[in-house]
């Protein structure tokens, strides 16, 4: 009965690790890295640049 008991325990505590690393891995993924997102925001400000400077020349 107690070794029963145990691998039920066992069993259930493998499940909820599983269960937990998949969650984990799914929602709490880690962040681009700071380089990536300036190397993006320096590409949308060169677009707003050209745009501007478009605009600025009569066009």
């Amino acid at each position: 009965m107690i070794t029963t008991t145990a691998r039920r325990m066992a069993i259930a505590l493998a499940l909820l690790a599983t269960g937990t690393a998949r969650f984990l891995n799914r929602y709490l993924v880690v962040p681009h890295a700071p380089q990536d997102y300036l190397v993006r925001q320096r590409v949308a400000y060169g677009r707003l640049a050209r745009r501007r400077a478009f605009r600025a020349g009569g066009h």
